[in-house]
C-alpha cells in the first residue's frame, strides 16, 4: 500500500509541476522578443513565418494551414489515450499487474512531462519539418543529425506498424465475434493493408483536412474518457470500488501466471505502456505547416503530454479497478480491450458498435499521424541530400503540397514489412512479435530525441580555456527560443537525457535474443551507411553558418523562386 501512496504522491507532483512550468514557461514567451502578430492579419503572420523559414534556408512549400486547436489536436492524437486503453493496458497489466498502473504510470507521467519539456524548448528553437534530425544537426553537427534523423525514421516506422498491426488484429476479432463471419488471416491481410493504404491517401491527398480531422479526434478522446468513466461506473453502481488492487502485481493480480511475477515482467509492462508516449515529437514536424510555430508546436506538444499524463492515470486506474471483476482477470493480452466494447452492450448493441468505431478511427488517426511524422523527416533528410534518391524523395506535390514521393516510400516500406511480419508469424506468436515492435520503437525514439538533448548539454556546459587556475566559464546555448523555461531548463534537459538513455537501455535488454541480433544488425548496417554519407556531405548541405542558424547554402532570393511553385 505504501508504494500506492508514493504513485499518488508522485501525480500530485505531477500535475502541480505541470502547472508550475507552464507558468514558468509563459513567463519568458512574454520577456523574449518574439511577437505573435495576432493584431495583424494573416497575410502578414504568413509572411512573418516564412521568411523565419528563409532565414534557415528552406522555401515555403508546404502550406501553412494549421492553427493552435489544429496542432494540439495532431500532438494529443499521436499520444493514443484511448488506443492505449484498450491495446495495451491489458498487455501492461496481465506482464506486471495493476502496479504499473498504481505507481508506474505516475513515474512514466513525470518523466513524460519533463520529456516534453525538452522537446518543446527545440521545436520554438527550430521549427522545421525535420524535428530531431535538425535539432541534432544543431546542436551535435552532421553525423549526429544524420543518427537522430534515421533512429526517428526506425522508431516511427516500428511504432506505425505496431498500431496498424494491432487494430487489424482488434478489429477482425470484433468483426467474427459480430457478425459470424470467419475470415481468417485473408480479412486480416486485408483489414491491414487497407489501413496503410486509406492513411497514405489521406496525408498526400487531404493533410489540410486531417489537420482539421486531428483536432475532432482529440475532442472524441476527451469525450470517452468521460463515457469509459461514467459506464464502467454505471456498471459497478452500487459497489465498492477496491483502490488497493493498484498495488498488486502480476503474481497477486494472477497467481497463476507463475514467471510472469518477477521483475523483468514487471518492467515490461512499464515499457509498454512507455509507448504511449512515443508521439511527444511527432507534432513538431508540422512546424512548417503551422502559423507561429514558435509558440503554438511547443504548447501543443505540452499540454497534450499533461493532459496524457493526468487523465491516463485516472482513465487507467478506473478500467483497472473494475477489470477485475469483468473478464475473470483479464489476464489475455488482448482481455481488456474486448471487454471494453462488450461493456457498452449494456446500453444496446448500437453503444458498442459506435464505441467500436470511434476506437478505430482514433487508432487510425494515431497511425496517420505517426505515418505524417516519419514522411517528413525523411523529406527533411532528402532535402538536406541526406539520403539517398534524395531528388524524388524532396520532391513536393504542387498540386497537394506534401511530400508525396517520401510518403509513399514511408508506406510501402512500412506496408510491406507489416505483411511480412504478418504472414511469418502465427497467430498466437502475433501479439509476442507486437511486443518486441514496441520495444523497439522506444529504444530507436528515445535514441533520436537524447541525441539532440545531449548536444544542447555538451554546449551548455562546454567551457573556454583560459589561463590556469581560472574559474571555467559557461558559453551561451544559441538553441533557445521563445517558449523556454530559462533557469530550470538545463536541470530539466539532464534529468531527461538520463531517463531517454536509460528506459531505452531497458527496452533493449528486454528484447528477445532473435530481435537483439536483428537490431545489432540494422545498426551495424546504418553505421556503415551513415558514416559514407557523412563523407560525402562534407562540402556540400546541410552547413550551420557561424553567427546564425542555417541548414542550406540557398539564400532568400533562391527560396522565393523555389516558392512561386506554391503560392499560398
Amino acid at each position: 500500500m505504501i508504494l500506492l501512496w508514493m504513485g499518488c504522491a508522485v501525480f500530485a507532483a505531477v500535475c502541480g509541476l505541470s502547472l508550475f512550468l507552464a507558468r514558468v514557461a509563459e513567463g519568458n514567451m512574454k520577456r523574449s522578443l518574439h511577437q505573435s502578430l495576432y493584431e495583424h492579419t494573416a497575410y502578414v503572420r504568413y509572411m512573418r513565418d516564412k521568411h523565419d523559414l528563409n532565414g534557415l534556408g528552406f522555401p515555403q512549400q508546404l502550406t501553412r494551414h494549421m492553427g493552435g486547436l489544429s496542432s494540439f489536436g495532431l500532438s494529443f492524437s499521436s499520444l493514443p489515450l484511448i488506443g492505449g486503453a484498450v491495446f495495451l493496458l491489458g498487455p501492461a497489466i496481465a506482464s506486471g499487474g495493476p502496479a504499473v498502473i498504481g505507481f508506474g504510470w505516475p513515474v512514466l507521467g513525470l518523466f513524460g512531462l519533463l520529456t516534453a519539456c525538452s522537446v518543446a524548448a527545440f521545436a520554438s528553437a527550430v521549427p522545421t519539418a525535420g524535428g530531431c534530425y535538425h535539432w541534432a544537426l544543431a546542436s551535435g553537427g552532421r553525423r549526429s543529425g544524420l543518427w537522430s534523423g534515421w533512429l526517428h525514421l526506425a522508431g516511427s516506422g516500428a511504432m506505425l506498424i505496431t498500431m496498424n498491426l494491432w487494430l487489424a488484429d482488434w478489429m477482425c476479432r470484433n468483426i467474427e465475434r459480430r457478425l459470424g463471419y470467419t475470415g481468417g488471416t485473408g480479412l486480416f491481410y486485408v483489414v491491414l493493408v487497407m489501413l496503410f493504404v486509406t492513411q497514405a491517401a489521406v496525408n498526400a491527398r487531404a493533410f489540410r483536412s486531417l489537420g482539421r480531422l486531428h483536432f475532432w479526434t482529440a475532442g472524441v478522446q476527451l469525450l470517452l474518457f468521460v463515457a469509459i468513466l461514467a459506464i464502467l461506473a454505471a456498471v459497478a453502481w452500487p459497489g465498492e470500488y477496491p483502490f488497493q488492487i493498484l498495488t498488486y502485481t502480476a503474481m497477486e493480480w494472477n497467481p497463476l501466471q507463475g514467471a510472469a511475477g518477477s521483475d523483468a515482467w514487471w518492467f515490461l509492462g512499464l515499457m509498454l505502456l512507455q509507448r504511449m508516449f512515443l508521439g511527444i515529437g511527432e507534432g513538431a514536424q508540422s512546424g512548417e505547416e503551422t502559423r507561429d510555430p514558435r509558440i503554438t508546436v511547443p504548447w501543443s506538444i505540452y499540454l497534450s503530454s499533461a493532459a496524457l499524463a493526468i487523465f491516463g492515470f485516472i482513465l487507467f486506474a478506473f478500467i483497472a479497478v473494475h477489470a477485475k471483476t469483468g473478464a475473470e482477470g483479464l489476464t489475455a493480452l488482448p482481455g481488456i480491450g474486448d471487454w471494453l466494447v462488450v461493456v457498452w452492450e449494456r446500453w444496446g448493441a448500437a453503444c458498442s458498435v459506435l464505441f467500436f468505431v470511434l476506437v478505430a478511427l482514433l487508432a487510425w488517426a494515431n497511425g496517420a499521424s505517426t505515418m505524417g511524422s516519419a514522411s517528413r523527416t525523411l523529406f527533411a533528410m532528402a532535402r538536406d541530400e541526406s539520403v539517398p534518391a534524395a531528388g524524388k524523395l524532396a520532391a513536393v506535390s504542387e498540386q497537394y503540397r506534401s511530400p508525396v514521393n517520401s510518403l509513399l516510400t514511408v508506406t510501402i516500406g512500412t506496408g510491406g514489412i507489416a505483411l511480412l511480419l504478418a504472414i511469418a508469424a502465427s497467430p498466437a506468436s502475433l501479439q509476442a512479435l507486437i511486443v518486441q515492435l514496441i520495444l523497439i520503437s522506444i529504444a530507436a525514439m528515445h535514441a533520436a530525441y537524447a541525441i539532440p538533448i545531449s548536444g544542447k548539454l555538451r554546449e551548455a556546459y562546454s567551457t573556454v580555456r583560459g589561463i590556469r587556475g581560472q574559474p571555467r566559464s559557461r558559453k551561451r546555448n544559441k538553441l533557445n527560443g521563445p517558449w523556454a523555461l530559462g533557469k530550470y531548463g538545463t536541470g530539466i534537459d539532464t534529468v531527461t537525457a538520463c531517463w531517454l538513455g536509460g528506459s531505452g537501455l531497458l527496452a533493449v535488454v528486454l528484447l528477445n535474443p532473435i530481435a537483439l541480433i536483428a537490431v545489432a544488425a540494422c545498426l551495424l548496417g546504418g553505421a556503415v551507411v551513415i558514416e559514407r554519407t557523412q563523407r560525402s556531405l562534407r562540402r556540400k548541405t546541410p552547413v550551420k553558418i557561424v553567427g546564425s542558424m542555417r541548414f542550406s547554402r540557398r539564400t532568400i532570393d533562391e527560396c522565393i523562386r523555389i516558392e512561386r511553385k506554391f503560392p499560398q
